[in-house]
């Protein structure tokens, strides 16, 4: 008897899961079950095995009756024996913490590949991701109301705000979704220089000195290719050009195997973890020209508040630099010696609503020191400082957003169009 595609796949990933056995420790298990005339339905499960030195203890239950949002941790057996018992051609039931959960016939299908500057799914490291499909493609359409958890205008919310998987928009998500990460090492940081580019990386089960990065840089039709190998985490090569695309594979030398990848495109929206570094010339360029929509000058940080509408603002339009240690007048005054960076990261974690992607940069100009602070555009708009509002940047000036640009804000969220103020 022949063996099907979906066996095939299980034992593929029951393999790949052995191999990795001393990397893995616990299995992260994320659910949304649904109950439907006396039975628990599986809508999403995530398993994600963590690394051997992480412990997921904390474990949550937000049950409304006829639909739970669940995460558990389980043992890298109790993994395998559940990927064994998915039915190709009739429903079965696991146990999802103290639930039985019907799950419905499907096919297991591989293996997309992630690096670990995406945020999809929140695995933060490169890793193979294979879906079990699901029949069942339904949640509660009706607000979920309990006098003791929160409320939610329906089960999609939930499930996006609880899990972070937005089955709206990947509705491949439905069913069993088992995450296979890489712990030996990941690229953590890209810089791009105007004649050079930088590698920071992160290792785990990897020996630095066993990693080499091959990397293939464009622009235009200048092409350079080049090989980076490590005996600490950063390293650079020199490009001769600012590249206008790159692709970057981290390999174990040992094994032969990616362990991280990195792709870039000038076209692209700039990828997490991607930063492009600006040469001495272009900040001088900067405060020749002044302050504009995407440019602040600050002599010192000065009142907390108002330096958190600055980079509000700049999270709610295109993004924005503030220098600090620039006047008024763009006189480059500098700042005292003392931790900037700390201080910083305090006064925009406790005013900013969401946080704010930001990036500081110590520099010396004139023998003085100034900090480039770069504020990335928001995803997740509209950005507010905490007790005063949204703020956008009106030519170069921070002010409240109106009624008006606030609705476009939300609108954009439903429909994927993001406005710029």
């Amino acid at each position: 008897m022949s063996v099907s595609e979906h066996q095939r796949r299980i034992e593929e990933v029951i393999r790949k899961i052995e191999g990795r056995r001393s990397s893995y420790g616990p299995v992260l298990v994320q659910s949304a079950i649904m109950k439907h005339e006396g039975v628990w339905k599986n809508i999403v499960t995530k398993f994600l095995p963590l690394h051997v030195s992480e412990t997921h203890i904390h474990k949550k239950k937000m049950d409304y009756g006829n639909f739970a949002i669940i995460e558990d941790v389980i043992s890298l057996d109790d993994l395998i024996q559940s990927i064994k018992n998915l039915p190709e051609n009739a429903s079965s039931t696991i146990k999802l913490a103290e639930y039985q959960v019907q799950v419905h016939e499907g096919t297991l299908r591989d293996g997309y590949k992630y690096d670990s500057g995406t945020n999809f799914l929140n695995v933060g490291w490169f890793f193979e991701r294979y879906n079990y499909d699901s029949r069942h493609r339904s949640y509660p359409s009706d607000p979920l109301v309990s006098p003791d958890l929160p409320l939610f205008p329906d089960g999609r919310t939930a499930i996006e705000t609880l899990l972070g998987i937005d089955l709206e928009r990947y509705s491949d998500l439905y069913g069993i979704v088992i995450c296979l990460p890489n712990y030996g090492a990941k690229i953590a940081e890209v810089h791009i220089g105007s004649k050079e580019i930088g590698l920071k990386v992160q290792t785990r089960d990897e020996s630095i000195i066993d990693l080499v990065a091959k990397v293939f840089c464009q622009r235009g039709k200048e092409i350079k290719q080049d090989a980076m190998e490590f005996v600490e985490e950063t390293r650079s090569v020199l490009v001769g050009f600012k590249p206008d695309s790159f692709h970057i594979a981290l390999i174990s030398k040992a094994s032969g195997e990616i362990l991280d990848t990195r792709r870039y495109y000038s076209g692209w929206e700039l990828p997490k973890g991607v930063v492009i570094d600006i040469p001495e010339y272009e900040i001088r360029e900067l405060i020749r020209r002044g302050e504009t929509e995407t440019v602040e000058f600050k002599e010192d940080i000065g009142k907390p508040e108002e330096f958190a509408e600055t980079a509000v603002a700049f999270a709610n339009g295109k993004g924005g630099i503030i220098l600090l240690g620039v006047d008024d007048h763009a006189n480059i005054v500098g700042l005292a010696e003392r931790d900037y960076e700390d201080t910083i990261t305090k006064i925009l974690r406790s005013h900013c609503e969401p946080p704010v992607e930001y990036r500081t940069d110590k520099r010396q100009l004139d023998e003085k020191s100034i900090i480039v602070l770069r504020v990335e555009e928001g995803k997740d708009k509209p950005y507010t400082v905490r007790d005063k509002g949204p703020y956008v940047r009106a030519n170069a000036t921070d002010r409240v957003a109106t009624r008006y640009e606030l609705d476009e804000f939300y609108r954009a969220k439903q429909s994927g169009y993001r406005p710029y103020y």
